[in-house]
């Protein structure tokens, strides 16, 4: 009996021994792999969050590219445009001297055909409806839009300074290019304006009734000669004298 059980203790012990072992090899090599495979999941994670990152840089980068891109076009397209109107622009600027170097060569072969005087009110370059009447006039007579000159030159009475004077003629006389512009449709490079001031009075200047004779803008329409002869004509528009 005493051999019997010594035999089972030494067993027992054995399978204790053992099994101690085994556990003890089992938690070593865990331990050994877990060592070795927190390393790795860590430099995983760290090139997955990299590749991320990443990705995200591109697709920023891709929409930048497109936004220039775009404003490349955007500005590309409008470069072509304004150059198009440029040359549009130069091409009738071009036109437009090659007419008047045309006039002025020929100067010589017109003539006055017709004076027409329209008058202001005091400190005004605004066109009464007696100046509208007699601009519409004459526009009428210009049947050849093509070879006339019209020379529009504004005059004031002496009352102001002769800066303001001069700059208020000068008005006066755009006003009424402006209107057969705008209304008949004359060619701007076919008329020529100048402001004199109160230079060049038809009346005396000393009275109410001069100083608004004086108030005026001379249309002079100049038509090429036909046959060597032309017809000159004056009229005039003049509104109500302001005492």
């Amino acid at each position: 009996m005493m051999k019997t059980r010594t035999v089972v203790l030494v067993v027992l012990s054995g399978l204790i021994i053992f099994g101690s072992l085994a556990c003890a090899t089992k938690k070593y090599a865990r331990n050994r792999i877990n060592e070795r495979v927190t390393p790795l999941e860590q430099r995983t994670g760290e090139l997955e969050e990299t590749s991320r990152r990443n990705t995200q840089d591109l697709t920023s980068l891709n929409q930048n590219v497109n936004d220039v891109r775009g404003r490349a076009d955007r500005a590309q397209a409008q470069a072509d445009t304004a150059l198009t109107r440029a040359n549009q622009v130069n091409s009738r600027a071009d036109s437009l001297e090659q007419k008047v170097g045309d006039l002025r060569d020929n100067l010589d072969k017109y003539a006055l055909a017709h004076t027409v005087t329209v008058n202001f009110p005091s400190n005004s370059f605004q066109l009464a409806p007696e100046a509208l009447t007699a601009l519409d006039q004459l526009a009428v007579q210009i049947k050849d839009r093509d070879n006339f000159i019209l020379e529009i030159q504004g005059f004031a009475d002496a009352s102001g300074a002769d800066l303001y004077n001069q700059q208020l003629t000068e008005m006066r006389a755009e006003a009424v290019r402006r209107y057969l512009v705008e209304k008949h449709n004359l060619a701007l490079y076919s008329m020529h304006i100048l402001g004199f001031g109160k230079v060049r009075p038809i009346a005396d200047n000393a009275t109410p009734t001069g100083r608004a004779q004086n108030r005026r803008v001379e249309i002079h329409l100049l038509t090429r000669k036909v046959n060597g002869a032309t017809t000159t004509t004056t009229s005039s528009a003049a509104p109500s004298v302001k005492q």
